[in-house]
């Protein structure tokens, strides 16, 4: 019983001793980190890392305006050193869980993209759910920049990737995705395009993320043209990109067809074209008529078959043009036959790959088949315009 007794004493004591942990962290002293960015000085041969903070004693509800934001930068000869001399610049205690997005600038990029990434997935700190983007530019000048809706940069950012499935010109992925594309060293891939460009009607230039990034060989290599973005976003098969829907112009005889198309189906197969070994790309689309610039008797199957014919030889033609360009101008295997013949037809694929980047990428013949079915014509008739077919 005695034991008992001292026993409770003794825990009772060791509670009233207990006090607060010097290892708390107050809010006032935690400043979140929404964007971060790494450059590349090329005359010093240091690389600028930068962060764009938020402190988090002011991260609530109000409006951007009144939130604390603030960009500190520092430099250093490797991405950790300069990261570390950032702590010196820093009065807060700086948490990397809320970043959503790293922007490599264009000199950093061209330098060696690889190292980047490298670095990023080394520091238990940064999530590899967070966005890659590289920067026509310095990134520090595009982080520096005024966002164009009054709302924190990091904020547009995040809202002009979550509308890429409404349009489909820009292409954003993750460092996970970044790293996973790694593990083929005969492929290259594409990842988000910041710059900054003049609105219609602006009075000053805004960011725009638009195009895309084209990496090879762990640098960057080229930029991407909106229209080849798209062309990527129709040809590859990602989960996240399986709600894409975007527009089309089609010229239908004298006509031009407004047409907004989801891809439905893509495949792809090896097959012999013009007595070598190609691959043959199929992809079915279904549109919906979003505007006409004239009458046009869409009610009429024979019409319509005409129209979704014209829409199929037009898309055709477009990729095609992709196609042809990332083959022989950009050399660059970036929607992943490499990938197919690896996984379904190994056999080849041992015969080949030696010289599969040099020689037989940049000349391996491609075919497109694209099928536009037009199921919902909406209204079939429209104000105005000649009804004479």
């Amino acid at each position: 019983m005695k034991m008992i007794k001292r026993s409770i004493a003794l825990l009772l004591s060791m509670a009233m001793l207990a006090g607060c942990s010097s290892d708390i962290r107050e809010i006032s002293d935690i400043a979140l980190v929404m964007l971060t960015s790494i450059d590349y000085n090329e005359k010093k041969q240091e690389y600028i890392f930068t962060v764009n903070c938020l402190e988090a004693s002011t991260n609530s509800s109000d409006s951007s305006e009144r939130k604390s934001e603030w960009i500190a930068s520092a430099s250093g000869k490797s991405i950790f050193e300069a990261a570390r001399n950032l702590r010196s610049r820093a009065g807060k205690i700086l948490v990397w869980q809320h970043d959503k997005f790293f922007l490599i600038g264009e000199s950093a990029a061209r330098r060696s993209f690889y190292e980047v990434v490298d670095f990023l997935t080394r520091t238990r700190e940064i999530r590899l759910s967070s966005f890659l983007i590289v920067g026509e530019g310095p990134a520090l000048e595009l982080m520096r920049m005024r966002a164009e809706t009054g709302d924190l940069v990091s904020n547009e950012i995040l809202g002009r990737i979550k509308n890429e499935q409404l349009w489909g010109k820009s292409l954003s992925i993750t460092i996970k995705d970044v790293v996973n594309y790694y593990t083929n060293p005969y492929r290259g891939f594409v990842t988000g395009k910041l710059s900054k460009s003049m609105p219609i009607g602006g009075t000053r230039e805004v960011i725009f993320l638009s195009g895309g990034s084209v990496i090879k060989e762990g640098k960057l290599s080229n930029w991407l043209t909106k229209e080849d973005t798209l062309s990527i976003h129709i040809l590859v098969d990602k989960k996240y990109w399986r709600h894409l829907e975007f527009a089309e112009y089609v010229p239908y005889k004298s006509l031009n067809v407004g047409l907004r198309l989801h891809v439905n189906k893509r495949s792809m197969k090896l097959v012999h074209i013009n007595g070598k070994q190609g691959i043959d790309i199929h992809i079915g689309l279904t549109g919906t008529i979003a505007s006409l610039d004239n009458h046009l008797n869409l009610a009429d199957p024979v019409k319509l078959r005409e129209l979704e014919n014209a829409a199929n030889r037009y898309m055709e033609r477009k990729l095609k043009k992709s196609l042809n360009r990332f083959q022989q101008v950009m050399k660059t295997d970036i929607i992943g036959f490499s990938d197919y013949l690896r996984h379904y037809h190994p056999y080849l694929w041992r015969k080949i790959s030696a010289h599969w980047v040099t020689e037989v990428y940049p000349s391996m013949p491609t075919r497109v088949h694209v099928d536009v079915s037009i199921p919902t014509i909406g209204m079939s008739e429209v104000l105005g315009g000649s009804k004479d077919d």
